[in-house]
Protein backbone atom coordinates (compact mmCIF):
# COMPACT_ATOMS: atom_id res chain seq x y z
CA UNK A 1 0.00 0.00 0.00
CA UNK A 2 1.32 3.56 -0.79
CA UNK A 3 0.13 7.01 -1.20
CA UNK A 4 -2.57 8.05 -3.60
CA UNK A 5 -4.51 11.19 -3.40
CA UNK A 6 -7.75 12.40 -5.45
CA UNK A 7 -9.33 15.92 -5.43
CA UNK A 8 -12.54 16.34 -6.88
CA UNK A 9 -13.83 19.52 -7.53
CA UNK A 10 -16.84 21.65 -9.22
CA UNK A 11 -14.67 22.17 -12.09
CA UNK A 12 -11.53 20.42 -11.74
CA UNK A 13 -10.35 16.97 -10.71
CA UNK A 14 -6.47 16.33 -9.60
CA UNK A 15 -5.12 13.15 -8.88
CA UNK A 16 -1.70 12.25 -7.60
CA UNK A 17 0.30 8.91 -6.92
CA UNK A 18 3.70 7.40 -5.94
CA UNK A 19 5.41 5.07 -8.12
CA UNK A 20 6.93 2.03 -5.54
CA UNK A 21 6.05 -1.14 -5.42
CA UNK A 22 7.31 -3.17 -2.76
CA UNK A 23 7.27 -7.16 -3.05
CA UNK A 24 7.74 -8.84 0.36
CA UNK A 25 9.13 -12.81 -0.91
CA UNK A 26 7.99 -14.79 2.23
CA UNK A 27 6.02 -13.04 5.29
CA UNK A 28 7.75 -10.70 7.43
CA UNK A 29 5.12 -8.99 9.29
CA UNK A 30 7.76 -7.06 11.91
CA UNK A 31 9.31 -5.30 8.49
CA UNK A 32 5.54 -4.76 7.22
CA UNK A 33 4.49 -2.79 10.38
CA UNK A 34 7.66 -0.79 10.87
CA UNK A 35 7.53 -0.02 7.37
CA UNK A 36 3.42 0.81 7.38
CA UNK A 37 3.78 3.01 10.33
CA UNK A 38 6.73 5.15 9.68
CA UNK A 39 9.44 3.23 11.00
CA UNK A 40 11.60 3.13 8.53
CA UNK A 41 12.21 6.73 6.60
CA UNK A 42 14.40 6.02 3.52
CA UNK A 43 15.44 3.02 1.49
CA UNK A 44 19.03 2.59 3.50
CA UNK A 45 16.89 2.01 6.34
CA UNK A 46 14.75 -0.57 4.89
CA UNK A 47 17.37 -2.15 3.38
CA UNK A 48 19.76 -2.43 6.75
CA UNK A 49 16.05 -4.05 8.40
CA UNK A 50 15.76 -6.41 5.64
CA UNK A 51 19.37 -7.56 5.98
CA UNK A 52 19.12 -7.49 10.27
CA UNK A 53 15.90 -9.47 9.79
CA UNK A 54 16.93 -12.31 6.72
CA UNK A 55 13.79 -10.43 4.55
CA UNK A 56 13.80 -10.66 1.26
CA UNK A 57 11.79 -7.94 -0.84
CA UNK A 58 11.69 -6.30 -4.29
CA UNK A 59 11.42 -2.48 -4.14
CA UNK A 60 10.66 -0.97 -7.78
CA UNK A 61 9.75 2.42 -8.48
CA UNK A 62 7.92 2.10 -12.16
CA UNK A 63 4.59 1.42 -10.97
CA UNK A 64 1.99 3.64 -11.94
CA UNK A 65 -1.39 4.12 -9.50
CA UNK A 66 -2.93 6.59 -11.36
CA UNK A 67 -4.02 7.54 -15.21
CA UNK A 68 -6.29 8.66 -17.50
CA UNK A 69 -9.36 6.59 -18.56
CA UNK A 70 -10.39 8.59 -21.47
CA UNK A 71 -11.55 11.77 -20.07
CA UNK A 72 -11.45 10.51 -16.23
CA UNK A 73 -8.98 9.89 -14.04
CA UNK A 74 -8.04 7.06 -12.08
CA UNK A 75 -6.17 6.04 -9.18
CA UNK A 76 -5.40 2.56 -7.01
CA UNK A 77 -3.64 1.19 -4.56
CA UNK A 78 -3.52 -2.57 -3.92
CA UNK A 79 -2.33 -5.59 -1.88
CA UNK A 80 -1.51 -8.78 -3.72
CA UNK A 81 -0.40 -11.84 -1.60
CA UNK A 82 -0.29 -15.73 -2.56
CA UNK A 83 -3.71 -15.80 -1.24
CA UNK A 84 -5.35 -13.00 -2.19
CA UNK A 85 -5.38 -10.20 -4.58
CA UNK A 86 -7.02 -6.93 -2.94
CA UNK A 87 -7.96 -3.42 -5.08
CA UNK A 88 -9.02 -0.35 -4.14
CA UNK A 89 -9.81 1.97 -6.73
CA UNK A 90 -11.09 5.71 -7.31
CA UNK A 91 -12.83 6.94 -10.22
CA UNK A 92 -12.74 10.19 -10.64
CA UNK A 93 -14.07 13.89 -12.45
CA UNK A 94 -14.70 17.24 -12.12
CA UNK A 95 -17.75 17.18 -9.57
CA UNK A 96 -18.12 13.46 -8.81
CA UNK A 97 -15.80 10.54 -7.42
CA UNK A 98 -16.80 7.03 -7.19
CA UNK A 99 -14.54 4.63 -5.17
CA UNK A 100 -14.92 0.52 -5.00
CA UNK A 101 -13.03 -1.95 -3.45
CA UNK A 102 -12.09 -5.30 -5.80
CA UNK A 103 -11.15 -8.38 -3.70
CA UNK A 104 -10.17 -11.48 -6.30
CA UNK A 105 -13.00 -10.99 -9.01
CA UNK A 106 -15.75 -9.02 -7.25
CA UNK A 107 -15.94 -5.47 -6.85
CA UNK A 108 -17.97 -3.59 -4.32
CA UNK A 109 -18.88 -0.03 -4.34
CA UNK A 110 -17.50 1.63 -1.31
CA UNK A 111 -18.71 5.17 -2.02
CA UNK A 112 -19.71 7.82 -4.12
CA UNK A 113 -20.08 11.38 -4.42
CA UNK A 114 -19.63 15.15 -4.87
CA UNK A 115 -16.58 16.79 -3.96
CA UNK A 116 -13.82 16.37 -1.35
CA UNK A 117 -10.22 14.95 -0.32
CA UNK A 118 -10.01 10.95 -0.85
CA UNK A 119 -6.21 9.88 0.32
CA UNK A 120 -5.29 6.08 0.54
CA UNK A 121 -2.65 5.13 1.69
CA UNK A 122 -0.99 3.02 4.97
CA UNK A 123 -1.35 4.43 8.41
CA UNK A 124 1.56 6.64 8.44
CA UNK A 125 1.04 8.04 4.80
CA UNK A 126 -2.49 9.22 5.80
CA UNK A 127 -1.81 11.05 9.03
CA UNK A 128 0.85 12.68 6.85
CA UNK A 129 -1.54 13.49 4.16
CA UNK A 130 -4.49 14.33 6.95
CA UNK A 131 -2.05 16.63 8.97
CA UNK A 132 -1.13 18.85 5.71
CA UNK A 133 -4.62 19.16 4.70
CA UNK A 134 -5.67 20.42 8.38
CA UNK A 135 -3.22 22.68 8.29
CA UNK A 136 -4.14 24.38 5.29
CA UNK A 137 -7.87 24.44 6.37
CA UNK A 138 -9.07 21.92 3.80
CA UNK A 139 -8.00 23.88 0.88
CA UNK A 140 -6.91 21.33 -1.65
CA UNK A 141 -5.56 22.23 -4.65
CA UNK A 142 -2.73 20.48 -7.11
CA UNK A 143 0.32 22.41 -4.82
CA UNK A 144 -0.91 20.97 -2.25
CA UNK A 145 -0.89 17.43 -3.04
CA UNK A 146 2.52 18.36 -5.01
CA UNK A 147 3.39 19.08 -1.12
CA UNK A 148 1.98 15.81 0.74
CA UNK A 149 3.86 13.29 -1.89
CA UNK A 150 7.03 15.36 -0.76
CA UNK A 151 6.74 15.48 2.49
CA UNK A 152 5.69 12.17 2.76
CA UNK A 153 8.58 11.11 0.30
CA UNK A 154 11.44 12.44 3.25
CA UNK A 155 9.47 10.58 5.87
CA UNK A 156 8.75 7.24 5.09
CA UNK A 157 10.48 4.38 2.38
CA UNK A 158 6.88 3.04 2.12
CA UNK A 159 6.48 5.78 -1.24
CA UNK A 160 8.87 6.44 -3.97
CA UNK A 161 10.63 9.65 -4.34
CA UNK A 162 9.04 10.49 -7.55
CA UNK A 163 5.45 10.90 -8.06
CA UNK A 164 2.71 11.23 -10.90
CA UNK A 165 -0.08 13.93 -10.50
CA UNK A 166 -2.61 13.94 -13.34
CA UNK A 167 -5.27 16.71 -13.59
CA UNK A 168 -8.52 16.74 -16.07
CA UNK A 169 -11.07 19.85 -16.38
CA UNK A 170 -13.33 17.87 -18.84
CA UNK A 171 -16.98 18.36 -17.85
CA UNK A 172 -19.43 15.90 -17.95
CA UNK A 173 -23.00 16.54 -18.05
CA UNK A 174 -23.60 13.40 -15.87
CA UNK A 175 -20.46 12.80 -14.12
CA UNK A 176 -21.51 10.45 -12.04
CA UNK A 177 -23.09 8.40 -14.92
CA UNK A 178 -19.70 8.70 -16.94
CA UNK A 179 -17.82 7.05 -13.94
CA UNK A 180 -20.63 4.27 -13.90
CA UNK A 181 -19.86 3.33 -17.52
CA UNK A 182 -15.93 3.60 -16.70
CA UNK A 183 -16.50 1.01 -14.09
CA UNK A 184 -18.46 -1.76 -16.09
CA UNK A 185 -16.63 -1.44 -18.57
CA UNK A 186 -13.73 -1.79 -16.39
CA UNK A 187 -15.39 -4.62 -15.02
CA UNK A 188 -15.85 -6.40 -18.58
CA UNK A 189 -12.40 -5.92 -19.39
CA UNK A 190 -11.09 -7.79 -16.48
CA UNK A 191 -13.67 -10.33 -15.61
CA UNK A 192 -14.92 -8.66 -12.39
CA UNK A 193 -18.17 -9.29 -10.86
CA UNK A 194 -20.12 -5.74 -9.94
CA UNK A 195 -21.64 -7.16 -6.76
CA UNK A 196 -23.73 -3.74 -5.98
CA UNK A 197 -26.07 -2.62 -8.32
CA UNK A 198 -25.02 0.44 -9.86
Amino acid sequence: MSLVVALAKSKEAVIGGDRRSITFLGSWPELEEELYCGRISDDEALLAKAMEIGAILQVTDGRDKVWRRGDLLVGEVTEITPQLERRRRIYLAPGSQLQVDITGKEVRIRDRGAMGCIIYGNRFTQQIAVSIVVQADGRVDEALIRKIFQEAAERTASISQEHVILKSEKMFSNPQKALDKALEEDCQENGWKLCDPL
